[in-house]
């Protein structure tokens, strides 16, 4: 199983997940994606997400891991659908969490972003500070996160992360939302693997209307919305994903064609 984090952040943020997956038995891997994290940062490097599906690959090879359960969130969501359509012989089973390119509505903060000079203005860590964004990401602040709150502004505030940032946002959003070359929802129609989609209910960065998007476009695909939760489930509402991504692995994930609250 292979975790992808979203934009800006790093693995830190499935600091809920990993080891109740482990637990469940299966082998977790995650990484922190160029740009991001403790990861290098050169500018000489594209930010997309078709870069970061070959980057997957690579990784994967480099492991010796043939197939793999793909797990992503927001950006990290668009990169491992992208890697999905792209090399659907290593890919079981997909889980998109709150995940970018599925519908053109995101929230006005990433589209601020996309503007030359605005969105490295917008980036800066005392303005990032002041919009207090990591705490907006939930729609109730877990209990643990002001302990992962000052790992998340030291990843976020290291050389480089800025630029790494507002590339990639670039890359797949303009002023209007989504890039059209960056929908790949009609595309996972014609991906044969199981597909779950979760996303809270309270989403304010990618809003949850794009789960109904998956429902309508994918008919066997499972989609679940947690109520009461925000941008990051995996964090928010820790137990119940883990629990979900269990059934889905397993099987025993009860009937995805309806739209379904936990």
């Amino acid at each position: 199983m292979l975790l992808l984090h979203g934009l800006g952040t790093s693995l830190i943020t499935w600091g809920q997940n990993v080891d109740p997956l482990v637990a469940a038995g299966y082998r977790v891997l995650a990484l922190d994606l160029p740009g991001h994290g403790d990861s290098d940062k050169p500018r000489t490097l594209s930010y997309d997400p078709i870069s970061g599906a070959n980057l997957l690959r690579e990784f994967l090879t480099l492991l010796g891991v043939e197939r793999a359960s793909v797990v992503g969130n927001s950006a990290g969501g668009l990169v491992v659908g992208q890697f999905g359509i792209t090399y659907p012989e290593q890919v079981d089973r997909m889980v998109l969490v709150a995940a970018g390119g599925l519908g053109r509505e995101v929230c006005w903060y990433l589209r601020v972003m996309s503007i030359p000079v605005l969105g490295e203005l917008l980036y800066q860590p005392k303005i990032q500070d002041a919009l207090d964004l990591s705490k907006r990401i939930f729609y109730q602040e877990p209990p643990f996160l002001n302990e992962v709150l000052p790992e998340m502004r030291r990843v976020r505030n290291m050389p480089g992360t800025r630029y790494a940032a507002v590339q990639a946002v670039r890359s797949s959003i303009n002023l209007w939302g989504l890039r059209k070359q960056q929908y790949i929802l009609h595309r996972l129609t014609e991906l044969s693997k199981p597909l779950l989609a979760v996303w809270g209910k309270e989403d304010n960065i990618i809003p949850a209307i794009h789960a109904e998007e998956v429902r309508r476009a994918i008919p066997n695909s499972f989609v679940r919305i947690i109520p009461q939760c925000g941008h990051w489930p995996h964090m928010e509402k820790a137990q119940e994903f883990n629990d979900l991504l269990v059934q889905f692995f397993n099987g025993s994930l009860d009937n995805g064609h309806r739209l379904s609250e936990q």
